[in-house]
């Protein structure tokens, strides 16, 4: 028997190309629906508004990493992901007061204690909102379940550059990872509109 070791490493790198592990922000856009691999699930946002391409999730990013240093919480932003953000303009688009935007995040939260779930998640966060000037309008994160997963809601209230804003974040805890969706808008109607996405 012939032994070819050129096509049996080809083969051996097929092979494990083919079962790699994807990364938590490894998804795409097509339609109206985002697809995230690594989360195995889908998100549609609403009809006509604007998902955001690479370029601007990375001025996200940086504003975030400016956001967090002035705030002291700079380490938590190197295990998290930016899934993707849509907004219903787009960016800079003159005359708005608010954009409403929706944006997903996963945060590698091992190891977390046993049962953590999105209740705890949402707890251990208040106290970066709050000192970003926000105002927690629950008085703790309620339940919900959203395609037999548990999530976990906490609503807030805020002022930024003179414009009121609403924010409601949904979170689940999935593979060791807090996801994390949020929903930023006028009023609370508005909000709770976008949040029917869920």
């Amino acid at each position: 028997m012939k032994h070819y070791p050129l096509a049996s490493a080809i083969l051996l790198l097929l092979c494990f190309s083919a079962h790699a592990q994807t990364a938590p922000d490894d998804g795409q856009a097509k339609d109206g629906v985002y697809f995230n691999l690594f989360f195995d699930f889908t998100f549609r946002y609403p009809k006509d508004w604007v998902f955001h391409d690479e370029a601007i999730n990375e001025r996200i990013r940086e504003r975030a990493k400016k956001e967090a240093a002035n705030s002291g919480a700079s380490s938590e932003l190197k295990n998290t992901y930016l899934l993707f953000t849509v907004s219903h303009h787009p960016r800079g688009t003159p005359g708005l007061t608010l954009n409403p935007t929706i944006f997903a995040v996963a945060e590698n939260i091992t190891p977390a204690p046993k049962n953590y779930n999105g209740k705890d998640y949402l707890l251990e966060i208040r106290p970066l909102q709050v000192k970003t000037g926000a105002r927690p309008l629950l008085n703790e994160p309620v339940e919900f379940r959203v395609a037999g997963l548990q999530f976990f809601r906490d609503d807030y209230s805020a002022e930024v550059k003179g414009v009121s804003i609403r924010k409601a974040f949904f979170v689940t805890i999935s593979k060791g990872y807090a996801l994390a969706f949020t929903f930023t808008g006028e009023d609370q109607k508005s909000v709770d509109e976008m949040a029917q996405a869920m």
